[in-house]
């Protein structure tokens, strides 16, 4: 099974669990929703937002919106997101984001936490940049590779490898995003305290983030337990939330 594959069957072993469970989602969507308010005109016009999962970050903007296209990999996650929001100017699509399969037709792009499942992140900007109108926005959120720095440390002193993704940096961000146009790129720390090291676990298992590092193997149970140990001690969760924000140039400069 494929990467690909693999993100889209573990969101969607996830959808009866997700909103319980995604804090954090609806706190960076709340953010990023007010940035884009806060930025664009209303109508926002025509809308695409990639990895919608349950609508989160959708139940802020759909509103606002002429035409908003709902987009993500897995179909229950989608079913669930148009659930809850029935406009009708809201249009539900299974649609890979690293991959998109439109023109320049969209006055605004927004994606909540989704880029950092991307196998290709780099490629995906340059492509949905490319679906915007001239003019457009694009706004989004990721992760920044300083999250679950404690979850990572606690397995740096047992000298165990750790199973996280390779997230993305600052500087990539920002690299990534395409050289015309304005770029913009801030961060934001949020912190939680779960119970203890299985309640974090379970709580990524429960909205669909378990997908180890693709060459992670699973520790030996007496190594895992040490780790564990070592989080258990101060049991809390660090995430770098990264926003970006870029506009696409209005005419396309003559070389």
């Amino acid at each position: 099974m494929n990467r690909l594959s693999k993100v889209s069957k573990t969101f969607s072993q996830a959808a009866s669990t997700y909103d319980a469970h995604a804090l954090i989602q609806k706190f960076v969507a709340q953010r990023l929703a007010s940035k884009v308010l806060s930025q664009q005109t209303t109508p926002l016009g025509a809308v695409l937002e990639v990895g919608c999962g349950t609508g989160i970050l959708s139940s802020h903007l759909a509103s606002h919106a002429n035409l908003y296209v709902l987009t993500d990999l897995s179909l229950p996650l989608l079913e669930k997101a148009h659930e809850k929001i029935k406009n009708d100017n809201v249009f539900p699509l299974v649609v890979d984001g690293e991959k998109p399969c439109f023109s320049a037709s969209f006055d605004l792009i927004v994606s909540n936490l989704a880029l950092h499942w991307l196998a290709d992140p780099k490629g995906a900007l340059t492509r949905l940049a490319a679906c915007l109108k001239p003019g457009g926005r694009l706004y989004l959120s990721t992760l920044g590779n300083n999250t679950f720095h404690e979850w990572r440390t606690a397995h740096s002193l047992e000298d165990a490898p750790c199973g996280v993704l390779d997230f993305i940096s600052f500087g990539q961000l920002k690299d990534w995003l395409p050289l015309s146009g304005t770029r913009h790129v801030e961060e934001e720390w949020v912190t939680t305290t779960p119970g203890d090291s299985l309640a974090f676990l379970r709580g990524l298992k429960a909205i669909g983030a378990r997908l180890a590092h693709p060459r992670h193997k699973p520790l030996p149970y007496k190594t895992f337990k040490k780790v564990r140990d070592v989080y258990d001690k101060n049991p809390q969760i660090s995430y770098q939330i990264l926003y970006a924000a870029y506009q696409k140039p209005e005419k396309v400069r003559e070389e």
